[in-house]
């Protein structure tokens, strides 16, 4: 069946009084009212639970579309595709599809494709997305392996994939990964970990622990909209940002993965309801382990977790995202952004989430409703310079 779902990135300009009140904070000598302590070279930022400077919105203009036309063979993404962009502004496309990864300029035009498919030196067979490191080094996410290229697309290496598989991944300091292990089933119940995995792919140590409602799970555990997580992302290329959902805390570590800043914020729990819990029931599995049916080890937390993802733009600021109701998983998303130093500075509203922020501009990747093929595109960030890092 076809998929006619469009995935739209729409910012909510709002309505005229939140953009206003907005605005009038960023001119007027708005004053945090939250306190920061220091304790054993960590700090500590207790923020008030409204933003230093209110509702903000981009306001955003195309400026690049690439996909769409099956003539332009070089940018034709019929089947997915996972977006990356460089520190120059170089977009990076990871075309499963076509089992390549595809190099275009800041202007849109093609490059080269980087490497190629297959299982051999510079090869990978599924491309599922492409990282940068401190030197802008290539890596291509080749499923069993990590492939490595210079910034002119010449091979450098091969990375045969590590020991420990990661459900997610970040490169740290020296080929190093940061990244969360899948919860497996054990007698005392599963945690949630984030780890480090050595260049050596063998070596590892554990940067955080969590323990959630799967703790409860012994023989059957699934996992679904309302389950808790570690999420973290790159801040910088010396620092990231972790947190459990199932709390309102979120840790700034450096890269070799020590604490550097806690940031909280007072947030009432919101219960789930018994009509969450039974749509989640029918439609909000996602995977499950052990156990007969799908629905076996369906365990909730306490309440809703507070947020799923987070993103960062090479200004600093940490954009947090709210979790939805799954009774309303299509409705606008909450979004939380602070500074580099933990301050809470706006609230914002997104319909639909980009695939990266940079240089003043938003992309996002969009599903065509007509042809289902895939859509890369770049709007710039009218508003950007207004808008406020401290």
């Amino acid at each position: 069946m076809r998929n006619t779902t469009v995935v739209r990135l729409i910012f909510l300009l709002g309505v005229a009084g939140a953009i206003s009140a907005g605005q009038a904070g960023q001119a007027g000598k708005a004053t945090w009212k939250g306190t920061v302590t220091t304790e054993n070279g960590v700090k500590f930022v207790k923020n008030p639970a409204e933003p230093l400077y209110g509702e903000y919105a981009f306001e955003l203009k195309e400026d690049l579309r690439l996909g769409g036309d099956p003539v332009k063979e070089t940018s034709y993404f019929p089947k997915g595709a996972v977006l990356a962009v460089n520190a120059d502004g170089d977009l990076f496309i990871a075309d499963y599809g076509n089992r390549r990864v595809q190099m275009f300029d800041k202007n849109g035009a093609f490059v080269r494709t980087v490497g190629r498919q297959g299982q051999g030196p510079g090869e990978y067979m599924f491309p599922g997305g492409v990282l940068f490191d401190a030197d802008g080094n290539i890596w291509i996410d080749g499923g069993r392996q990590m492939v490595v290229f210079s910034k002119d697309g010449a091979f450098v290496r091969n990375v045969p994939w590590i020991a420990k598989p990661l459900s997610r991944k970040m490169l740290g300091p020296g080929g190093s990964f940061i990244g969360t292990l899948q919860p497996q089933l054990a007698p005392d119940g599963p945690k949630l970990e984030l780890i480090r995995i050595e260049p050596d792919g063998k070596t590892s140590r554990t940067l955080a622990e969590f323990r959630n409602e799967l703790s409860q799970a012994k023989e059957a555990m699934a996992f679904h909209h309302y389950s808790t997580w570690i999420t973290f992302a790159p801040v910088s290329t010396e620092s990231f940002a972790y947190g459990f959902s199932g709390e309102y805390k979120i840790f700034i570590a450096d890269a070799e993965g020590k604490t550097t800043l806690v940031l909280t914020m007072p947030e009432k729990p919101q219960a789930i309801s018994g009509p969450e819990k039974d749509e989640t029931r029918k439609n909000g599995l996602f995977a499950w382990m052990g156990g007969n049916r799908k629905d076996e080890g369906v365990f909730f937390p306490d309440h809703r977790p507070f947020f799923t993802q987070f993103m960062a733009d090479d200004a600093g600021r940490l954009y947090v995202l709210r979790l939805p109701s799954i009774l309303e998983k299509d409705a606008p998303r909450r979004v939380d952004v602070f500074s580099r130093e933990g301050i809470f500075l706006y609230r914002m509203t997104w319909t639909s989430l980009p695939a990266a922020i940079r240089g003043g501009c938003l992309y996002e990747v969009r599903q065509d409703p007509e042809t289902d093929e895939y859509l890369v595109i770049r709007h710039k960030i009218t508003n950007w310079e207004a808008m406020k890092s401290r």
